[in-house]
Formats: C-alpha cells, sequence, structure tokens
C-alpha cells in the first residue's frame, strides 16, 4: 500500500487552477519576516530565558520565528518552506503535529539549565520536525533504497553539527546553537512514531474489513 495514502489524512485549500497551497506553512513565513527584519520587533520576539520568567510568555513562540541576520533568516526559510511545505501537502495535520512537539521540546529544553544559553533565535530547531518527518515519507515512497540517502545526509549533518558546534550554511550574529536541531529531529521522530501506529491500526482496520467482506 503506498505510503502516500496512510498519511493524506486532510489536504491544504487548491487554487483555482488545482494547485495546492500549503497555507500553514505560508502564515509562519510571513511572520517570521517582519519579526526578523524588523529591529524593534526582533528586540520584542526573541527567546530569552530571563524575561519569559518575567512574564513575557509569547517569547516561548516568537524565538522561534525570529532571525539574527539576514544569512540566517534566508537559509531558515528556504529550508522550511521545502520541508514544511512537502510535509503539509501530504498532510496538515502531520505538519502541525511535529511543530506543536519541536516548539514543547525546545521550549523545555531552552528554559533548562542544560541548554547552557539564555538567549535564542531562529527556525532551524523548529524545521529540523518537519524536515526529519519529510524524509521519512519521501524515503517510504520510493522504490528502492536511494530514497534513504537524503535522511542519511541529513544525519550526517545533525552529527558533524554536534561535532563542530557550528551551524552548515547560514550565518548568525549570534553564537550557533546546533544543539536546538538535535532537539527538533527528536520531535520528529516522536510524530514519526505516532504516524507509525496509526498507519498499522488503518491496515489493520483496513485487513479486517476485507476479511469481513470475504466471508460475506
Amino acid at each position: 500500500m503506498n505510503t502516500s495514502n496512510n498519511i493524506n489524512v486532510n489536504t491544504p485549500p487548491a487554487l483555482a487552477g488545482g494547485v495546492r497551497l500549503p497555507f500553514i506553512t505560508l502564515v509562519i513565513i510571513l511572520i517570521a519576516l517582519p519579526l526578523s527584519l524588523s529591529p524593534s520587533l526582533f528586540e520584542l520576539s526573541y527567546f530569552d530565558q530571563q524575561l519569559i520568567q518575567q512574564g513575557q510568555l509569547w517569547r516561548l513562540v516568537s524565538g522561534h520565528l525570529s532571525h539574527t541576520s539576514s544569512s540566517h533568516l534566508l537559509w531558515d526559510l528556504l529550508a522550511f518552506a521545502l520541508a514544511a511545505g512537502y510535509l503539509e501537502l501530504h498532510s496538515p495535520k502531520y505538519l502541525l503535529a511535529a511543530l506543536l512537539a519541536a516548539v514543547f521540546l525546545l521550549d523545555v529544553h531552552l528554559m533548562s539549565p542544560a541548554s547552557g544559553i539564555s538567549r535564542y533565535a531562529g527556525l532551524s530547531g523548529l524545521l529540523f520536525a518537519p524536515l526529519t518527518l519529510s524524509l521519512v515519507i519521501f524515503a517510504r515512497q520510493q522504490p528502492s533504497l536511494n530514497g534513504w540517502l537524503p535522511l542519511l545526509i541529513c544525519l550526517g549533518k545533525l552529527i558533524w553539527e554536534q561535532f563542530s558546534q557550528q551551524a552548515l550554511l547560514s550565518q548568525s550574529a549570534w553564537p550557533a546553537y546546533p544543539t536546538a536541531h538535535l532537539v527538533g529531529s527528536l520531535a520528529g521522530v516522536v510524530v514519526i512514531l505516532g504516524w507509525m501506529i496509526e498507519t498499522d491500526k488503518f491496515k489493520a482496520r483496513n485487513t479486517s474489513s476485507e476479511l469481513t467482506r470475504t466471508h460475506h
């Protein structure tokens, strides 16, 4: 059974020509642009442990959408558009699940002493959740093992960043924090496990229905 049939629970709204529009992905990008390009909005939105503890709770979300430089913004938005857009065209439900799981796990980590930092900004940690899920979906749809190559490249990037403590491609005005990518990927894995459980239940229901029809 084709994997895409199992995950395509809901579909994004379509344009007149039948082209699907990744609405959630576009909204997040449009919010990230002013939060990153306006110095005053950036000051109000980046993740700051102390300010959050003082009651500025919106930073728990807005911190993942603000960026410290144009390069940081460009590469994050490009990667997010590809990963989140691809996943949303398969299932908005799983995109939302990936984003919510990533925000929760990232915030828990960033607010803990284990993070070792007090300030954070950028989509890169968040985008690794839909990226991980998208790469698994893509691999499972391919007829050969070559479909797993992009996921292996992503894994190699994660490992290199953990050892080098540098972000590949994007340049931030703040020190790189590759651990966020790892946490985002973990959120993606959590959603993948949920997807696999749901897929198994879907197959079990179909098998049961086919057996029932056969006996009748």
